[in-house]
């Protein structure tokens, strides 16, 4: 099964970008995202999960949904193959259809690929 994770803040370490600045609503703008993605993806609530306590380092079976403010004060990241940039007000608004296009055209190739 696909593991999806979604960075829209990072809690600990020297890298602490906030969503809002709030942690409590941070959280739960950040899991409706997550609610909305897996409901539309057609998977289950715990294959789509925020990651609060994230230190930058890229595992390379997860695919990560990062907040395009956060990738772009860390160049490392970008053009990795299971690194998607979603949009700061998508996460914000908890729109999804950016996202799950990404997705889903990135699942496709994956399965495509096995």
């Amino acid at each position: 099964m696909t593991e999806i994770k979604v960075i829209g803040d990072i809690l600990s370490g020297k890298f602490q970008p906030a969503l809002t600045g709030n942690r409590i609503v941070d959280a739960a703008l950040i899991d409706h995202f997550c609610q909305n993605l897996a409901v539309a993806l057609g998977l289950s609530q715990t294959a789509v999960h925020a990651e609060h306590h994230w230190d930058l380092t890229i595992a390379p079976e997860p695919i990560y949904l990062v907040d395009d403010q956060i990738l772009a004060v860390t160049t490392h990241l970008r053009g990795l193959n299971n690194v998607i940039a979603v949009a700061h007000k998508d996460l914000l608004r908890g729109q999804i259809a950016a996202t799950q296009q990404a997705l889903t055209n990135r699942l496709s190739l994956h399965s495509t690929a096995n």
